[in-house]
């Protein structure tokens, strides 16, 4: 099931949205997974990166010490497909993204351009000498740290020249979750590229040795460095892996753009990668545990993989046909122009799409990380979680998980328990109130629906860009803001589809602006604002309602170690 507002992502990530339709999609994202994970396909993105990486002093025969030990590099010819259909699906998606010019490419290759067999020759003795992009910025993960250290980077330079501009590939990060390549470009007079000029056009394939492709084509996540000279590329294995699909040994990383500014060309570089030893450093441990939680949700935890860069957990999770039902029954029903009625897609995808949170417990009763689908961080216990890709699909009653954490060696953790913490259900909501906006600063009006209490204190119509200051939120956006204080009922941690009418009948979006906390019983209160930013008049009437009631469940009692 596909929600409504998942077409506005593109849009989103391409800044073609404005200030308040980017707002309103992000508090959308809040509590649709379904976009969520859709948005997770472009995260990792535009992260800015602190490059304060000073290069360390390294022996006068330190490079060639290293180029006696590898080989030469030799590009490796067109391969020639067994498989002529998977090379054509590749063929046809890459003629989307590219352009209609053919250009002969010229490689240049120096230093390590070899088949790069991670965690062989790297040992933290080398990683000390190495300026690594990924050790020197605040902004990796932690697990790409790790892999530093481990020996899972390797500094490459490989460089590829057209139309006078040259590409160079100077670092790759490789374990079977997931590949990072560091690319710079300079132009003809030899000065640095803006990276943002580089984030368009350009192609991350994974392919195996005959040159089939593994993964791919597909835009990488993007992530610049602070000092605007290196663009990370990434391309997440997650999919593949968490589902059980073996990864080969060798493996060829393409990286190609097609234009970098303004300028068409073609820049292609082949990473050969060996990645026998970074999977003898990987552990799957097979769980293949079911449990169903009082509200009907079946919860599969499938495998554990414990990678240099990632700890990946794969989980499916499904609703009985009993409650798929029961939802359905509640689920208002739309006519088409044919006459058929159909259900509300996004209502349905609200209601169906059930969520949870969990801990891992180390030996020591400790929790070494924990994931949430509450996306609030007042709320949420997640702890070491990372995105990294895409991390489920389905269609919101049955669904695959993939969820990443930074790693978790045993050496440092010991065996791990999965403890399920909560199970998060959305509810439909019937609320609606008459607010009268020029007496609210005088009197706050205060209003109760099913234990939830409101308090409206002050309405402002914002006619300007500068920010307004509620409680600790800044408002950016023009239109109505409405001041509001809510202490939920039990067990409720979200209100959300809000919606505003004015005293003419017209109906517009609106948003919670807040930050919630927690009080000594688990009940969640909210400080905020509900903007309106579509308000273009002072209003002399506002019918307030909200549409939906997301709660948490804490009646779940499963534990279930990792071994």
């Amino acid at each position: 099931m596909k929600c409504m507002k998942s077409n506005q992502l593109t849009a989103y990530m391409d800044n073609r949205l404005s200030p308040s339709e980017s707002v309103r999609l992000e508090k959308h994202l809040e509590t649709c997974s379904e976009c969520r994970r859709e948005l997770e396909l472009y995260l990792d993105a535009w992260d800015q990166f602190d490059a304060d990486m000073n290069e360390a002093d390294v022996p006068p025969d330190f490079t060639n010490e290293i180029l006696d030990k590898v080989a030469p590099y030799v590009p490796a010819a067109e391969p020639v497909a067994e498989d002529g259909k998977a090379i054509a699906v590749y063929k046809m998606d890459w003629k989307k993204r590219s352009v209609d010019i053919v250009k002969k490419i010229t490689i240049t290759v120096a230093s390590l351009a070899v088949a790069v067999s991670l965690g062989t020759f790297v040992s933290p003795t080398f990683a000390d000498y190495v300026k690594s992009f990924f050790n020197n910025t605040e902004q990796v993960d932690q697990g790409m740290v790790d892999a530093v250290q481990k020996g899972f980077v390797h500094p490459l330079d490989l460089k590829t020249t057209d139309q006078g501009i040259t590409l160079e590939v100077k670092e790759v990060m490789a374990d079977p979750v997931r590949i990072a390549v560091i690319a710079e470009a300079k132009g003809p007079d030899g000065q640095y590229i803006d990276p943002n000029d580089m984030r368009m056009y350009v192609d991350f394939v994974i392919k195996d040795k005959s040159g089939v492709p593994v993964l791919g084509p597909m835009g990488g996540g993007w992530t610049t460095s602070k000092d605007e000279h290196s663009l990370m590329v990434k391309q997440e294995l997650t999919e593949a892996v968490g589902s059980g699909k073996e990864i080969p040994n060798d493996l060829i990383a393409e990286i190609r753009w097609t234009k970098i500014g303004s300028t068409s060309g073609n820049w292609q570089i082949d990473i050969p990668i060996d990645m026998s030893q970074a999977k003898a450093a990987t552990k799957t441990v097979k769980i293949d545990k079911q449990y169903t939680t009082p509200q009907g949700l079946t919860i599969g935890l499938e495998r554990a993989i414990f990678a240099p860069s990632v700890t990946l957990l794969s989980l499916d999770t499904r609703i009985s046909p009993e409650v798929n039902e029961r939802i359905e029954a509640a689920i208002p029903k739309q006519t088409d122009s044919t006459g058929a009625v159909k259900l509300d897609p996004f209502a349905a995808n609200q209601l169906k799409s059930y969520q949870l949170s969990y801990e891992l417990i180390d030996e020591q009763g400790r929790v070494a990380a924990a994931w949430d689908d509450l996306f609030d961080s007042g709320l949420s216990i997640a702890k070491n979680s990372i995105v990294n890709g895409i991390s489920g699909t389905g269609d919101g009653s049955a669904m695959t998980l993939w969820h990443s954490f930074s790693p978790l060696p045993s050496d440092k953790y010991g065996k791990l328990t999965f403890k399920l913490h909560s199970i998060y259900t959305s509810e439909l909501a019937d609320f609606h109130a008459k607010l009268t906006p020029a007496q609210l600063s005088q009197e706050p009006v205060n209003l109760e629906s099913g234990g939830n209490r409101l308090q409206f204190k002050q309405f402002v119509w914002k006619q300007d860009d500068a920010k307004l200051t509620i409680g600790d939120k800044e408002i950016s956006d023009r239109g109505g803001v409405l001041e509001v204080e809510a202490a939920y009922a039990q067990g409720v941690v979200n209100l959300d589809e809000w919606k505003v009418k004015d005293e003419k009948g017209v109906e517009y979006d609106a948003y919670l602006q807040k930050t919630s906390s927690r009080d000594e019983n688990g009940l969640v209160t909210v400080r905020g604002a509900l903007v309106i930013p579509q308000l273009d008049h002072q209003p002399e009437e506002l019918t307030i309602s909200y549409n939906l009631i997301q709660k948490e469940h804490r009646d779940v009692n499963w534990q279930v170690p990792i071994e």
